[in-house]
């Protein structure tokens, strides 16, 4: 079962088309080309990246530091929301600012990520959730 993790933009608390160019710039110089690609890092790590308008759909299939570490990258240089679907209100930001242009409901549950390894505790958790929500091992 993949976990699903969104790269995404607020503004007034309302969700904005991304500046594409930007993030497909930013993916590129991690190694993913196009609207729909394939990512496999080189610790394990793997999932297919939907490109579009609302921002980046990361499919995981295997969470890794290095898929974190490439997500952190993306979401740090794009200034873009990542949003785990574990099943919560969830919201994982690099700059507190952010926090400000979220929805209400996404603003409590907001954790402000400052590395590649704190992105992936937090990513790791969020799979965890999920898994419990869901059922699955």
């Amino acid at each position: 079962m993949s976990f699903d993790v969104f790269l995404t933009a607020f503004r007034f608390g309302e969700e904005v088309p991304v500046d594409t160019d930007a993030l497909e710039a930013a993916l590129a110089r991690e190694g993913i080309a196009g609207e729909n690609a394939t990512v496999e890092t080189a610790d394990g790590g793997s999932a297919d990246v939907l490109v579009d308008t609302d921002g980046a759909s990361f499919l995981i299939e295997r969470l890794t530091p290095e898929l974190s570490r490439l997500l952190f990258a993306v979401a740090s240089e794009t200034r873009l929301v990542t949003l785990p679907a574990d099943g919560t209100p969830a919201a994982l930001v690099v700059d507190a600012a952010q926090t400000d242009e979220l929805p209400e409901d996404l603003r409590d549950e907001t954790s402000i990520v400052s590395s590649p390894a704190a992105m992936h505790t937090l990513l790791e958790s969020a799979r965890e959730r999920r898994n419990e929500i869901h059922g699955a091992r």
